[in-house]
């Protein structure tokens, strides 16, 4: 029987009823819907049993046998002519499995032809299984003829059936990326892209093999399941591909009204714990003479502008939800749809799930995105579900086990389920053939092993880019070194559904040669974040400004790494006309550093038109606990507008108030080494119970000392403006122009580095491709001591073989005698040791005599060792002797001389 007639045979009955498009009968099952079909009753005799959705004061309709519905009168459509084409149609349909396998041969699939022969043919347990799974759907079709059809057998790229479980390849990848179900998941959703299903409620017509769809780069929902799938169960997952029902945006792929699985990143505030001290003595508060009465018309004021906003909020909360409501789908539960269960148990999966294959992210069982469930199968066996999911996929039972909720295809159970009992006493044990099958179990997959190049696997994207939209939100990815900038993630997130108002921007940077690796942009304030990572020279890890803000002056506050910096600089704060510098670890202590500036103009002279005037320079210090507390500064201000440094020292152990101290700078003409110090112009208080007054030398030589402290805090200021000025400008140069950074160890992007390893190889094999024409020339050394004539006489050719000669029997003889007397020198050895042992054994402790015996033992083995090699020497020296004299004899240039001097 050929294809054409099984298939017509098949089919015959289905094709005349859909030829019956205007019969009453095909209206009612329409109107069917898939939670009526697991239960076979259709809708409108449930209402009638339950007596719900009954209108008592409708006019009763007549009651119509078949026979009358059938001569009722009706429209016909127009006679449609059975093709071939069409019948296969009917047929994928329908689901049905070929009974016959045609043989075939050149198979060209999308530039390919060279397929295996899996991909050609079915093997004979192939078949088996196929003719075991037609007579399953056929009994299945008998006993729910209301379900839709099963998918169990589709056609690969090569146009033969193969079953849906032998498509399924588990395979390892030896790449860290792909280790977990959630890296696998989100590898395989952004590697494959998509195909919607030529018809959405209808059962695929193709199914290809995962290592297709990996070349390929896409596929439809069972396509991508099936190579999920794949990558689970060879990573060591208990996973399963699900044949169901999905709602609209998740066959179709629409994320427009799913929110961002990425959040927004938030700073971690450092909350400082506040200490709580009870004081001993409390204040009474003061009686409170409000008047209660406005009070209380003061909170119900409150209060109804609190009510007036919660309304407001909750009518905007319920316009957001009708605008994010998904619109009406006719075809609402009959969306034909594939996606993984991952049943819990395997490498710390605790509960049931889903995954989307399509977008990788985890669902619970109760989610609204799935309304119905087939069937599931694995590698290894085939279940169709008999529970209604009318109520939903959570209230489902999942253990497949259960022969009364799932139907299984293939007798046996997958051996992972078998369960041997330790034979106890007096019982007997299991047979060896427990564990052989003894029915028909699943062939070999018939798929080639997935295979992705390590260029294929960095550059990650099909296009190298992806676009999702999520709700309110849109996510760029690119892989690396495809952004010239190293962008590898974009995160723009809005306001309202329509992503019209902007709200923040976030981005994400590879390979950045300054060290970028996120930025974020607040569009309300317009405040952007940089962060870097360590590295660079001038150890910035964090910078905060307004974008539209760019010169020196404008509010900013930059990070440092302050263990790689000289200074312990560890923050900068920028603040209209306030800088404030953090400092940690200094060996002088200082730990706060603030530079109030004057708000006057610049000044105009060529050297200080850059220069701000400041005014006044705090400096903050931690204890020294080398110093007294009463000289150990704590706070230092230099006013540099009203020309003075106040001092203020650490408090003492027991003292509740701290010295101070305060200098007036004399005036300019007077300062200089002829300096002469004023009392009267310092003054101060002392802490310290019982001190005597400083004297004036110790005043003076303070005084000279903060002088001195001053001007180096100045140049040290003017010094850092510099390097802030080249920040601003290294950053607007490096956003202008960035640089990107690539390994030597990165073979596919360092271009220059890959040409030298590849110049390198090639030297290499070209030296051992010459080492291997050229040969050992043996006579080289001898040559050499004639100054490498081009000839030899008779006389030279005599001496320079016989010299060889002699040579390398010297060398066989010295290689035999050094063997000989290592052989006689380790035997000696051993006789020494033995002659101890027999003198001392019986004192021995068991360690030293277990060690003993290790020794002699390895001992031992080194005499065998050296007596195999001296007996194997002495049998191919003779060879290897009579190999160098047929060598020489027929060497071109010991030949010819040699030859006519016989002669």
């Amino acid at each position: 029987m050929s294809l054409d007639q099984s298939v017509a045979e098949k089919v015959s009955t289905d094709s005349v009823k859909r030829s019956l498009t205007g019969s009453k009968l095909e209206q009612q099952s329409q109107e069917i819907s898939y939670a009526s079909r697991s239960s076979s009753v259709p809708v409108s005799l449930r209402e009638q049993q339950s007596g719900e959705g009954i209108d008592e004061d409708a006019p009763e309709e007549p009651l119509l046998s078949y026979i009358q519905m059938l001569d009722a009168p009706r429209e016909l459509g127009e006679p449609i002519d059975i093709t071939i084409d069409y019948l296969k149609q009917i047929s994928d349909e329908l689901g049905l499995i070929k009974l016959c396998w045609p043989d075939l041969s050149n198979v060209t699939f999308e530039d390919r032809s060279n397929f295996p022969e899996s991909y050609l043919k079915n093997s004979n347990k192939e078949k088996l299984l196929l003719l075991y799974a037609e007579n399953f759907r056929r009994q299945f079709c008998y006993k729910y003829p209301d379900r839709k059809p099963l998918f169990l057998a589709c056609d690969n790229e090569c146009g033969m059936q193969k079953m849906v479980c032998t498509t399924i390849r588990p395979t390892t990848l030896s790449y860290s990326e792909i280790c977990t179900w959630e890296k696998s998941a989100r590898f395989v959703a952004d590697h494959l892209k998509y195909e919607p299903l030529e018809e959405p409620v209808l059962i695929p017509r193709h199914l290809y093999s995962p290592h297709t769809t990996f070349l390929r780069q896409s596929g439809h929902s069972f396509e991508i399941a099936t190579a999920l799938c794949s990558i689970l169960i060879g990573i060591g997952y208990d996973a399963y591909v699900v044949s169901g029902y999905a709602i609209k945006d998740v066959t179709l792929r629409i994320m427009s009204r799913v929110a961002c699985p990425i959040e927004p990143t938030k700073e971690e505030e450092v909350k400082k714990e506040v200490e709580e001290i009870s004081p001993k003595y409390k204040i009474t508060p003061p009686t409170d003479m409000k008047s209660k009465f406005l009070h209380m018309m003061k909170q119900r004021e409150l209060d109804k502008i609190e009510e007036e906003k919660e309304k407001e909020a909750m009518t905007e909360r319920q316009r957001i939800m009708e605008e994010e409501k998904r619109p009406f789908d006719e075809l609402e539960g009959q969306r034909v749809h594939a996606w993984i269960f991952l049943a819990a148990g395997s490498k710390n999966v605790t509960e049931n799930m889903f995954i989307e294959s399509s977008t990788g992210m985890p669902h619970p069982l109760d989610t609204d995105l799935y309304s119905g469930i087939e069937s599931v199968w694995n590698s290894e066996n085939y279940w169709v579900n008999l529970q209604d999911c009318s109520h939903g996929l959570a209230a489902l039972s999942y253990d497949l086990k259960d022969i009364e909720k799932w139907e299984h295809l293939l007798v046996g159970e997958p051996l992972k389920w078998r369960v041997h009992k330790v034979a106890e006493i007096g019982d007997e044990e299991e047979p060896e053939e427990f564990w052989d099958e003894k029915h028909l179990d699943m062939p070999y997959p018939w798929s080639m092993k997935i295979s992705i190049p390590h260029d294929v696997l960095k550059k990650r994207f099909p296009d190298g880019s992806k676009v999702t939209q999520f709700k309110r939100t849109i996510v760029e990815e690119y892989a690396p070194f495809v952004c010239m900038d190293g962008l590898v993630q974009k995160i723009t997130r809005y306001t309202d559904f329509a992503c019209t108002v902007l709200e923040t921007i976030e981005e994400k940077f590879e390979n950045r040669h300054d060290k970028l690796i996120r930025s974020t942009l607040d569009a309300k304030t317009n405040l952007e974040s940089e962060y870097f990572a360590n590295g660079r020279e001038d150890s910035v890890i964090k910078h905060i400004y307004y974008k539209h803000l760019d010169n020196v002056d404008a509010e900013r506050t930059i990070f440092f790494n302050s263990k790689a910096r000289f200074d312990g600089l560890a923050k900068i704060e920028i603040l209209g006309e306030i800088r404030t510098e953090h400092y940690i670890d200094r060996d002088d202590k200082l730990y706060y550093r603030q530079v109030v500036y004057d708000k006057q103009k610049r000044g105009q002279d060529d050297e200080q038109k850059s220069r701000r005037p400041i005014s006044k320079i705090i400096q903050k210090f931690l204890r020294n606990e080398d110093k007294s507390p009463f000289q150990d500064i704590s706070i230092r201000e230099f006013n540099i507008k009203a020309r003075e440094i106040h001092l203020k020292y650490h408090y003492g152990k027991d003292n509740v108030t701290a010295s101070t101290r305060i200098f007036i700078k004399p005036p300019i003409s007077e300062m200089g080494p002829d300096m002469v110090f004023r009392p009267e112009l310092t003054y101060g208080y002392q802490a310290e119970i019982g001190a005597k007054p400083p004297r004036q030398l110790q005043l003076f030589l303070l005084l000279e000392q903060q002088l001195k402290d001053e001007k180096v805090v100045l140049d040290s200021i003017r010094d850092f403006e510099n390097q802030m000025s080249e920040f601003l400008l290294l950053r607007a140069h490096e956003m202008a122009f960035s640089n990107l950074e690539v390994s030597v160890y990165n073979r596919e992007q360092n271009q220059e580095n890959r040409l030298g390893m590849l110049e390198q190889e090639e030297k290499q094999r070209m030296y051992k491709e010459k080492e291997v024409e050229e040969g050992i020339d043996y006579l080289a050394p001898y040559l050499a001591r004639l100054g490498n004539p081009n000839s030899l006489t008779f006389e030279e050719a005599l001496i320079v073989k016989y010299a060889c000669m002699d040579e390398f029997k010297e060398l066989l003889l010295n290689r035999a005698n050094d063997v000989q007397h290592q052989f006689q020198r380790m035997s000696s050895r051993i006789e020494m040791m033995q002659t101890w042992y027999t003198q001392n054994h019986e004192t021995l402790s068991p360690e030293e005599e277990a060690n003993y015996f290790q020794e002699v033992n390895e001992l031992l083995f080194y005499l065998r060792t050296l007596e195999m090699r001296l007996s194997r020497h002495k049998d191919l020296s003779v060879s290897k002797y009579q190999a160098m004299v047929q060598y020489l004899e027929k060497h071109p240039m010991l030949m010819d001389p040699l030859e006519s001097g016989m002669s």
